[in-house]
């Protein structure tokens, strides 16, 4: 019987071995990615979204790895969904890894596989995202940052954590920051928010300054709950209307249009 069953487990890792290889050469296949091209690889990717798959996970993170290289976003997200399914919270590193280059929180298969991997293994998640936050690699720390966010909506833990990463060399880090505190994020200190907020409506980067014109367009509720008067935030988003930068000086004058309130 013990024969049998090794036999068995070889014969299915040799089918699960095809399934992959066949994966590779659909996906290789340009043709393939047309309308409806999900549905055609749905088969072989359930297939390969079984624990007894795990084996080939090496495999697997090195084929996600190049996707994502390529950006090929159809290749990553097939790849990340058999990952996920097979490796279980094992995949969360490759997943995390693959979030840096596209962070895309709209639904894409990605997001969504991670997303389902942070509620099933809530613990294995947080430790990674406090890893990354202090990661040498910034789209790490970025990743970080989301991820500690998304178990800490509201800034009641590690509001400080986030605020912090306001003085972050890296510019994409401290971007995100800032809309990381227009959001519910803020409410943890909505003070010190709208201080870092305005305090990064002069830094040297656009990309933060435009991130900032965000921040304070949407998140209005936070210069209420700070006690300051909103003429602070119009008075950063009036300066930012003269900015050198053409996306932020657009981007701030939309703000001030007397449709967002601020008057």
């Amino acid at each position: 019987m013990a024969g049998t069953d090794r036999g068995e487990g070889s014969a299915e890792r040799a089918a699960l071995r095809r399934a992959l290889e066949e994966l590779d050469a659909r996906l290789a296949a340009g043709a393939e990615r047309g309308p409806g091209a999900c549905v055609r690889f749905d088969s072989l990717v359930e297939k390969l979204r079984t624990p007894a798959a795990a084996f080939l996970k090496p495999e697997l993170e090195e084929r996600l790895a190049r996707h994502v290289a390529a950006d090929d976003s159809f290749a990553r997200d097939r790849m990340a969904h058999v990952l996920a399914g097979a490796c279980g919270q094992e995949a969360l590193p490759a997943l995390l890894r693959a979030m840096v280059t596209d962070r895309n929180e709209d639904g894409d298969m990605l997001h969504v596989d991670v997303l389902d991997l942070f509620e099933a293994w809530p613990d294995t998640a947080f430790a990674l995202s406090m890893e990354y936050t202090v990661s040498d690699d910034p789209g790490l720390r970025r990743v970080g940052l989301w991820g500690v966010c998304f178990f800490d909506s509201l800034g009641t833990e590690y509001f400080g954590l986030v605020a912090d990463a306001a003085c972050d060399p890296d510019p994409g880090v401290r971007a995100d920051v800032m809309t990381t505190l227009g959001s519910s994020v803020g409410l943890g200190d909505p003070s010190r928010a709208l201080d870092i907020l305005i305090a990064g409506a002069s830094d040297a980067a656009p990309e933060v300054r435009r991130a900032v014109v965000s921040a304070l367009y949407g998140a209005r509720e936070a210069a209420a709950l700070s006690g300051r008067p909103a003429p602070d935030a119009r008075a950063a988003l009036e300066r930012l209307a003269t900015d050198e930068e053409a996306t932020v000086r657009d981007a701030a004058r939309r703000a001030l249009a007397p449709a967002t309130g601020w008057f």
